[in-house]
């Protein structure tokens, strides 16, 4: 704070304490006193009362200057209490505490809010597994009563169960870390669970897979990496067009071992691909008649930036979509099993 931005916010003390100032000096005038000796007593005036405010300005700046260094400083605001002494002046003290009782306030209502996501994120998760039960039990009555209708009706409750596994991994998407196991599988491994879980939906669609070069080793948590993998197979079959084949090729770079999976599909449009991995967005392709939330690549995205893992989408010139899962070298230990387990 600036002097002529203080005495600016005193300016009614200022008129007050001048008009005080002249009328002291013309009473001494009118009562006989010599002019010097009134304007003497004048200036005394005046000048003290300068005084008093310059030190009362040096006594504020130091809290305001502080006050405002840190507030352009700091990014989260709302810890600005926290940076700050208490004043030694009234108006700073009530200032400083206000701040201060905002800051919780604010800090109380985001803990309330998360304890309330919490408890939300736990109910989905005890649901999930609750239904998957009477889906599991209706999938059986649908096999053991084979027929055209049974098999329609498999078909949906297979989709029923990927939604509401869907459903489940976006509820833990926000805390990976508690249940995420890392140790040292090949590429092929990794492909062969997802086709496994994926193998209904492949054999219906008369789905062609290609492997390449699996062989190589990564450092990867299965389920998490299985997910992901099913979530790009089940995007390739709802956007086939005509027969579908999908290419599974393992590579490496300097610093990651690379896997790609790329389909032979209609592709994503040049103006949709840098907002295709955004959550809800469907595109042109959503909007042609297939069923889609949005949530599929968004989900795979933020799964695999939680582990470490690149996550790229690309369209080829020969057609379809490619994408890259990019396994950090620095994690792998040669000729050796590498396995950490985090908790919570």
């Amino acid at each position: 704070m600036k002097l002529f931005a203080f005495l600016r916010g005193k300016w009614l003390f200022l008129l007050a304490s001048l008009f005080t100032a002249l009328f002291c000096g013309l009473l001494l005038t009118a009562l006989g006193a010599d002019l010097y000796a009134a304007l003497f007593v004048s200036d005394v005036f005046v000048l003290g009362l300068l005084a008093g405010l310059l030190l009362e300005y040096l006594q504020k700046r130091r809290f305001y200057q502080e006050l405002e260094k840190t507030l352009d400083e700091l990014d989260k605001k709302y810890l600005l209490p926290n940076l700050l002494d208490e004043p030694d002046f009234p108006e700073g003290r009530l200032c400083w505490r206000a701040l201060s009782e905002a800051g919780k306030s604010m800090s109380d209502e985001v803990a309330a809010c998360r304890r309330a996501q919490e408890e939300y994120r736990d109910y989905v998760e005890t649901w999930v597994h609750e239904v998957k039960t009477p889906i599991a039990s209706a999938l059986l009555l649908a096999e053991n009563h084979p027929g055209e209708v049974s098999d329609l009706m498999a078909g949906e409750l297979h989709r029923i169960d990927e939604l509401v596994e869907q459903s489940m991994f976006y509820a833990r998407s926000r805390h990976v870390e508690k249940d995420y196991l890392l140790r040292r599988v090949t590429l092929s491994e990794l492909v062969s669970s997802a086709l496994r879980r994926s193998a209904r939906l492949l054999i219906e669609s008369r789905a062609a897979v290609e492997r390449e070069n699996l062989a190589l080793p990564a450092a990867a948590d299965q389920k998490w990496i299985d997910f992901i993998l099913t979530q790009l197979l089940t995007n390739s079959v709802k956007y086939a067009q005509g027969s579908l084949r999908v290419r599974f090729a393992g590579s490496e770079e300097p610093e990651c071992v690379v896997l790609t999976v790329s389909d032979n599909g209609p592709g994503i449009p040049p103006e949709d691909l840098p907002r295709v991995c955004e959550k809800g967005f469907t595109g042109q392709n959503g909007r042609s008649g297939s069923r889609s939330s949005g949530m599929g690549l968004y989900l795979c995205r933020e799964l695999c930036g939680k582990m470490g893992v690149g996550f790229s989408v690309s369209c080829p010139p020969e057609g379809g979509t490619s994408v890259q899962l990019r396994f950090p070298r620095s994690s792998l230990i040669e000729g050796v099993c590498y396995e950490t387990v985090r908790k919570p």
